[in-house]
């Protein structure tokens, strides 16, 4: 085989890996993804990065060699950083922004030596007292700057975790990104109108909220509470083994299943989950479980942004649900407790090659972890679904 420098992007969910190989015009040649049955077996993840890998060298005739990965976890940490320095003389704009981050970077490897810095993100420059979200295009003789910097970092254990994996597969880990945080940032341009907009992430067992204030980054943050909490949640309150609550919460993940508060498809439903578990239940009581479990990640995800008071960000606010564990959204009602007042709610079905693309135009567009005008490389995507209202009306 020969060797070449392709794009090679690996999603780490997990439950399930996804493998995108991508050619200097970001035209996909390979995708494939294959399903984690053991989580947190080291020995199950090696072998399916080996099984990934090894298809895609077959198929394309190339030795992969390095790999961006696409990693989440709740213990996740995020580090806000204020760095102000008064300029006394002529200074190149670019070198005095660089300085500072260094010196953030060198400040939170001091700070938090269990760390690992996977982004650091400009949230605001104040250059002479006057705040900017973006490098102004024209900069003024400056006196002082105030770089605003946002660090999303992971514990090295889990960084190191991930990489021995890679390692033993004879590939090196060039990047290493935030998952939720990549395809949001692919997501949010189709909310460039909207000033507040919030993605709420729901995994196996985390869930992730990235907020925006104009298509910038004000806020991150992970929770340990995700898909599978729903699936236990089910399991106890209706007897049922974890077997079948999972196989129970899957049928509203089928787009083709509607769960609708329709009493007229009550008995289809009933007849439906009969089929799948060998039992009658309640669908008023599955949806009650499933209601309050979302409910609590909601509260919980939102908590600290709604710490202050502010009245137009709780009335502007656009709520976007992705995530495996948001499929449940599709196509069901479901009765929320409206304390929040979203100004609209989304669900964006992904798919897997959508995941891999959003880490393929992250990198091609991040320079030192710090977001370029991401005008390039935009491509429409083609499973974004209706808005629909999640709070229902007594």
């Amino acid at each position: 085989m020969k060797k070449n420098n392709y794009s090679t992007i690996v999603d780490f969910g997990s439950n399930e890996l996804r493998l995108g190989v991508f050619d200097n015009k970001l035209s996909k040649l390979f995708f494939q993804s294959k399903n984690i049955n053991r989580k947190n077996n080291n020995e199950e993840y090696f072998k399916s990065i080996n099984f990934l890998i090894k298809e895609a060298e077959n198929k394309i005739s190339t030795h992969l060699e390095n790999v961006t990965v696409l990693y989440d976890s709740s213990d996740i940490l995020t580090v806000d950083i204020s760095i102000k320095k008064k300029i006394d003389q002529k200074i190149v704009f670019q070198e005095i922004c660089s300085s500072i981050i260094l010196e953030a970077n060198q400040l939170i490897k001091d700070h938090y030596i269990n760390k690992k810095i996977i982004h650091s993100i400009v949230k605001k420059y104040i250059i002479n007292n006057e705040e900017f979200l973006n490098v102004p295009d024209k900069i003024p003789q400056l006196n002082s700057i105030v770089l605003e910097i946002k660090f999303i970092c992971l514990p090295y254990s889990q960084y190191k975790n991930v990489s021995e994996l890679f390692k033993k597969n004879n590939l090196s880990i060039t990047n290493f990104f935030s998952s939720s945080l990549v395809k949001s940032y692919k997501y949010i341009d189709f909310f460039k109108e909207n000033k507040f907009v919030a993605f709420l992430d729901i995994g196996l067992d985390r869930s992730t909220i990235i907020f925006f204030i104009n298509k910038k980054l004000d806020y991150f943050n992970s929770i340990p509470i995700g898909g599978n909490h729903i699936s236990k949640d089910i399991s106890q309150i209706m007897e049922l083994s974890e077997d079948d609550s999972e196989k129970l919460k899957k049928t509203f993940n089928k787009s083709e299943t509607d769960f609708s508060n329709n009493e007229t498809n009550s008995n289809d439903n009933l007849d439906i989950i009969k089929k799948i578990i060998g039992k009658n239940v309640s669908i008023d009581l599955l949806k009650k479980v499933i209601s309050a479990r979302i409910e609590e990640i909601i509260a919980l995800s939102f908590k600290e942004i709604f710490t202050l008071d502010n009245i137009d960000k709780r009335q502007n606010l656009s709520l976007v649900l992705i995530g495996n564990g948001s499929k449940i959204f599709d196509k069901n009602s479901f009765r929320i407790e409206d304390k929040y007042n979203f100004k609209e709610i989304s669900f964006y079905e992904e798919n897997n090659h959508d995941i891999c693309n959003a880490g393929l135009i992250f990198e091609k567009n991040f320079i030192n972890d710090n977001p370029k005008l991401m005008k390039k490389n935009r491509k429409k995507l083609g499973f974004f679904h209706r808005f629909f209202n999640i709070f229902g009306n007594d």
